[in-house]
């Protein structure tokens, strides 16, 4: 006879020889943020045969040895076992332990139909809208697709990143849901397949946060998804919607921002064309073009920053890293980009910031990547690569604010760059056919992206074909 198992809430502190048989409802791999190719650990969320859930991981020195024995949706015994405190942002499940494979740890494939496949601890949308963005435990929620926007794309870590926005309702209210990567293109092709009506969704393990001042959920690593799903969770959902006329509606209908106008316009139209001289004598804040050419960096002061995974300063405190904006203290450092380079027009001089992903575009290289080159070869306080964009002329789009947080007077933010000869060109032209009085700072739909974009693309440098000019 088959000894007894160990019930996942049973899961505490001490040393015991754990028994379990579990399925493993959800399973991922975690890779290093600095170094995108290199698998950290792998994570699942396992589930019993009373329905009971507990976060599981197999450390980085165990990969080899359970990597390719352990899949998703599988059931499995499994024997001997850390314990460990819960804590974190990105909680899976309620339980205040988690269980971290070891050495010793035992794995027997095997069967047992009574176990969930999957594991849903629904929440209403209302319960969702009542929590914080700050809220720890990532959500299950069913509801209909009531609105979608197109997709966009973003920039993070100096890769174009597709994103969408969908809006989810059921009975109690609506909520925004976000997708990224690889999800906006699974999404796609499950609508695809769908029948006319509004689609039913479900979606698994996703993070509470805030979004254009609402609570919204999105996807993070552990997220799945179903659509139309034949589950009980989905049929009953389905069966007490007490709305008319869902399935006659032959698409989903659109919402979400204005196309983003094209990239010239940023540059040509969008925005006052304006000398330096005039950007540090105005009074006027707001968003300019200026075109300068880099004379040299600002010396003396770092070319680069430890970051949290918001893009956010972190600060050391205690022997780690602590991240103020998240509250959070995150696992590793990624080196970020803050370079301050001394411009000039001809009518002054002026410093301006640019950020990571402006100098990934600009250089083809990640921060981190000439910090272990620095560290390597010793070349000095600044890798050449940097010291090469002296001489090139650029576009900036820069933001004056004369209550904001810049490190010197005359220093301005960049937020947007371009090197592109044909834009620069006609840039010149204008200036020349036409008002030049612009260029000395009068409005021309003055911020016209900025109040519909800033929530999807931020800070992204226009560079459709890679030729920098220089004098």
């Amino acid at each position: 006879m088959e000894k007894a198992f160990d019930t996942l809430d049973s899961v505490g502190p001490g040393v015991r020889a754990w028994r379990f048989k579990v399925r493993i409802l959800r399973l991922w791999n975690v890779y290093s943020f600095a170094k995108p190719n290199q698998l950290n650990s792998i994570e699942m969320v396992l589930i019993d045969e009373k329905g009971y859930k507990i976060h599981a991981t197999v450390p980085p020195h165990l990969l080899n040895l359970f990597r390719f024995k352990l899949n998703e949706g599988d059931v499995y015994r499994l024997f001997y076992f850390k314990v460990h405190k819960v804590s974190g942002v990105y909680r899976t499940t309620r339980h205040p332990y988690k269980l971290s494979f070891h050495k010793k740890t035992k794995v027997q494939s095997c069967e047992n139909n009574d176990i969930d496949r999957f594991g849903l601890s629904l929440s209403t949308i209302r319960d969702i809208c009542n929590r914080t963005s700050g809220h720890d435990f990532l959500v299950d929620v069913v509801g209909l697709i009531t609105g979608i926007s197109p997709p966009k794309e973003y920039v993070f870590c100096g890769k174009i990143t597709p994103m969408i926005v969908f809006e989810m309702a059921d009975y109690s209210g609506k909520c925004d849901c976000i997708l990224s990567g690889d999800d906006v293109g699974d999404l796609d092709k499950m609508l695809s397949c769908g029948d006319n009506g509004l689609p039913l969704m479900i979606v698994q393990f996703a993070k509470i946060r805030n979004f254009r001042g609402n609570i919204a959920i999105q996807g993070v690593l552990s997220t799945r998804f179903y659509v139309n799903p034949s589950i009980p969770e989905a049929i009953s959902f389905k069966n007490g919607l007490p709305v008319e006329g869902v399935e006659s509606l032959s698409s989903i209908p659109a919402f979400g921002f204005q196309p983003r106008p094209a990239f010239e316009d940023d540059f040509l139209v969008n925005y006052s064309k304006i000398s330096i001289v005039n950007l540090l004598e105005s009074v006027e804040n707001g968003i300019y073009v200026v075109r300068a050419t880099v004379d040299g960096l600002v010396e003396g002061e770092d070319w680069w920053y430890p970051g949290c995974s918001c893009a956010r300063i972190v600060s050391a405190d205690s022997g780690a890293f602590y991240c103020k904006p998240c509250t959070k203290r995150p696992f590793e450092m990624v080196p970020r980009f803050m370079v301050k380079l001394k411009v000039y027009d001809g009518s002054g001089q002026a410093i301006f910031i640019i950020f990571d992903d402006d100098m990934n575009k600009l250089l083809g290289k990640h921060c981190h990547e000439l910090v272990a080159l620095s560290k390597a070869k010793n070349v000095g306080y600044y890798p050449p690569e940097l010291e090469l964009l002296k001489g090139v002329q650029l576009l900036f789009k820069v933001e004056k604010n004369s209550g904001g947080d810049v490190p010197f007077t005359g220093s301005f933010r960049v937020k947007q760059i371009c090197s592109d000869v044909s834009v620069m060109k006609a840039f010149d032209s204008v200036l020349g056919s036409g008002d030049s009085s612009s260029y000395y700072g009068l409005s021309v739909k003055e911020e016209f992206v900025e109040g519909v974009q800033v929530d999807l693309v931020d800070n992204v440098i226009v560079l459709p074909s890679f030729e920098l000019s220089r004098e």
